[in-house]
């Protein structure tokens, strides 16, 4: 297995960001998580699946063939054969995803198949519970958190309209893998720093633990 840096962390925290930044600087391979369960979610809404019944996302996603695989330094995400990418950024799919991704089963096949990604190469990986349910074992695990107020200026700069004390409850409150820090984990307060000075406290601290970058 290789190594992974696992950033867990609220929406619009700035850990995507941070995340791409720290994998580019070591030469990991960059995974974000929140992509997988939005595609799903896609697909989900794209077949008419009653999401509002976990029964009926189950029942779906047993049926579904998931694929993710790491090339050249990128991660690859297919499901039946579809890529989901350019749809996963969606108004449909933010009002949906907490919602799919709340259902244990999607959350069960999804970690397994975030897992496996260890196997094929080095990674810096980020989610909601990398550190305390995926990669519970890793060396270097960071929690990127920023008051809400500044979180939901993020969102709607980016043009999208999560309301993020809704989307913090239901990330908080789900039974499956809710959003929690990892008691071992490494916090870092985005709300006023720069994206620099992030990237250099979470560096500080993958130097500090002993990880290496890909030579």
């Amino acid at each position: 297995m290789y190594p992974v840096i696992a950033i867990d962390g609220p929406a619009a925290s700035g850990k995507s960001t941070v995340a791409k930044e720290i994998a580019a600087q070591l030469g990991y391979t960059y995974v974000n998580t929140g992509v997988m369960y939005r595609a799903v979610t896609w697909w989900m809404l794209e077949k008419g699946v009653n999401i509002l019944e976990p029964a009926a996302v189950e029942a779906a996603i047993k049926q579904a063939k998931t694929e993710c695989w790491v090339k050249d330094g990128e991660t690859f995400f297919r499901i039946d054969g579809v890529d989901p990418l350019p749809h996963v950024r969606d108004g449909r799919v933010n009002d949906a995803v907490s919602k799919v991704a709340s259902v244990p089963l999607v959350r069960q096949i999804l970690v397994a198949a975030q897992q496996a990604l260890a196997a094929q190469a080095p990674l810096v990986m980020e989610g909601r519970d990398i550190g305390t349910v995926v990669f519970p074992k890793s060396p270097c695990k960071l929690f990127i958190d920023a008051d809400p107020a500044v979180r939901e200026a993020r969102r709607n700069k980016q043009g999208e309209a999560d309301v993020i004390a809704k989307r913090d409850k239901e990330d908080r409150a789900r039974a499956a893998s809710p959003l929690a820090r990892a008691e071992d984990s490494f916090l870092i307060d985005s709300s006023y720093l720069g994206v620099a000075e992030v990237v250099a406290q979470a560096i500080e601290q993958v130097n500090r633990v002993g990880m290496k970058p890909v030579k």
